[in-house]
């Protein structure tokens, strides 16, 4: 596991972002919009170079961003993740669980393998609990800790239920079902929280055409997707803890 460090990052006082799956899509244009706002952002990635690479491209448009070895389903990677950012740079202020797969995009319910789920969970349910649980002793040191989950419409009960289009006809039984469970995830963590200086946020940003879905179109780019998880990660004063999010504001869970 390594950091690259900028050059300049020794005494600097900026809040601190970590994005887990930051090397494209979304993670990517969410590095880059907090880059752009001030804020120091350290980038997860499991492949090491790949990660070095886009830390170096972001800092070159003048972003303070370096890149952190983290691979989310490995749970001992990430607690010496953990461990090497307490080292080295010292404190956490937001946590954006953005890592995430999908493996039953085209398949139906009863199509869908034990392995689809084990697979889809060890990262979009797991991953995000086990990161969460490891950089939280840093973000309790903030005095505004944010934690923002990136969820999906998909893991709406409230909005499934109805049986309109477009979600009645996207049956992905084991994505959907770990947004859900996500969701579920990040009202425990609120709760848990309550009483602290951390604050805990789902976000939906819409269908976008990233990685995950094959860079399918969906209406909405990368980095308009973006712009929810950064708004939250940035609202002064924060917004109240809890809440699930979209581009026109609060959403159904």
């Amino acid at each position: 596991m390594s950091i690259v460090e900028s050059a300049d990052s020794t005494g600097d006082t900026a809040r601190v972002a970590l994005i887990t799956g930051a090397t494209a899509g979304m993670g990517l244009e969410i590095a880059r919009q907090l880059a752009e706002k001030g804020l120091k952002v350290v980038i997860c990635a499991r492949d090491v170079e790949r990660g070095a690479a886009v830390a170096t491209e972001l800092r070159a448009g003048g972003g303070d961003v370096v890149a952190l070895a983290l691979d989310v389903t490995d749970s001992a990677g990430v607690s010496q993740a953990a461990i090497r950012l307490a080292g080295e740079i010292g404190r956490l202020d937001v946590l954006i669980n953005n890592a995430g797969i999908a493996r039953d995009q085209h398949k139906r319910p009863t199509e869908t393998t034990l392995q689809d789920f084990r697979e889809t969970y060890e990262t979009n349910v797991f991953g995000a609990a086990m990161v969460t649980n490891a950089f939280l002793p840093l973000l309790m040191k903030s005095d505004d800790g944010r934690i923002i989950n990136q969820s999906a419409l998909l893991g709406s009960h409230s909005m499934t239920a109805r049986m309109e289009p477009p979600l009645v006809k996207l049956n992905w039984l084991a994505y959907n079902s770990s947004k859900a469970a996500l969701n579920s995830i990040t009202l425990e963590y609120a709760k848990h929280l309550r009483e602290t200086s951390v604050k805990v946020y789902a976000t939906s940003p819409g269908q976008v055409a990233t990685a995950l879905n094959g860079y399918r179109a969906g209406g909405v780019t990368p980095a308009e997707g973006a712009a929810v998880a950064v708004r939250l990660a940035t609202l002064d004063p924060a917004p109240p803890s809890g809440g699930f999010w979209g581009p026109a504001g609060r959403l159904d869970w």
